[in-house]
């Protein structure tokens, strides 16, 4: 099964899957099937259905691997690109979740000074968060349907934990520096790495005039909800890959200054300073 015709296939098996489990979901709150008898037609025809889907799956990866396809590609082509995307997106979320309990950083190790962007940054993502749980109990509440009540809590659920996902995503993804290099990110997004010799000023300095994300004046702006408070005056341009939700539709500028949001600008202008007289830069 190698080629079009197994993809054919694999599309067909799961859209016929969901279509089943739509229908039988939907009969079952509708009332016009009881619940056992919508368990006993999910267990005759729904778990075949999904035996099929998953042979035929594990047989297309196995084919893919072989032509020396990498996860990535390979998740891609099973998937198709946006679902792919998305479910990187989630599984990145439920790491940066398991990072946050652990209390620890991506990419942090000896020697390695990770440079925090969140502070003074997280008031409106946690009100909302905490709007969405009190919507979830109003919900709970409210929806005098069992099944529905019980759907809608779910869903509930599963968005609070993206939601929770996105902002730990952001707290155990800070700025690495090390001697040899800084790396800026954006959540898991890497923005740029570069060697610290290439920065020729750190300057702590609040601007105020970009509050999201943009290029301008031959500068990123990466800004909190008060703007940025770290210049970093590189000694020429560099290509930067500017953050999106989705990594295929990143675009690139080309710039000398990086006006940062960072948790302590005076430390990590202290610490470039540092690193440049010891170097005699």
């Amino acid at each position: 099964m190698i080629g079009a015709g197994a993809r054919r296939l694999h599309g067909v098996t799961v859209a016929i899957t969901l279509l089943v489990a739509v229908v039988n979901a939907a009969l079952a709150a509708l009332g016009i099937l009881s619940a056992g008898a919508a368990l006993g037609l999910w267990l005759a025809i729904e778990i075949p259905l999904g035996i099929v889907v998953g042979v035929v799956t594990v047989l297309r990866i196995r084919s893919l691997r072989r032509e020396g396809l990498e996860w990535n590609v390979v998740l891609e082509e099973i998937t198709g690109r946006v679902a792919a995307d998305l479910i990187r997106f989630e599984i990145r979320g439920y790491r940066a979740i398991w990072l946050f309990v652990h209390r620890r950083y991506d990419g942090a190790g000896p020697g390695v000074m990770p440079v925090g962007y969140t502070r003074g940054t997280m008031g409106i993502p946690m009100a909302f968060l905490v709007a969405c749980v009190i919507e979830t109990a109003v919900v709970h509440v409210l929806v005098p349907w069992p099944a529905i009540r019980t759907a809608l809590l779910v869903l509930s659920v599963w968005g609070l934990i993206q939601i929770f996902g996105i902002l730990a995503g952001r707290i155990t993804h800070p700025h690495l520096l090390t001697d040899t290099r800084l790396t800026i990110r954006a959540g898991h997004q890497v923005i740029v790495e570069l060697d610290p010799r290439e920065v020729g000023r750190a300057v702590a300095r609040r601007r105020w005039e970009h509050t999201s994300q943009t290029v301008a004046d031959n500068a990123l702006y990466l800004p909190g909800p008060d703007g940025t408070c770290l210049d970093l005056v590189l000694t020429e341009p560099v290509v930067v890959r500017r953050p999106a939700f989705f990594d295929r539709t990143r675009s690139t500028a080309s710039v000398s200054r990086l006006s940062l949001q960072v948790d302590d600008p005076e430390a990590v202008a202290a610490q470039f300073r540092a690193e440049q007289f010891k170097t005699g830069a």
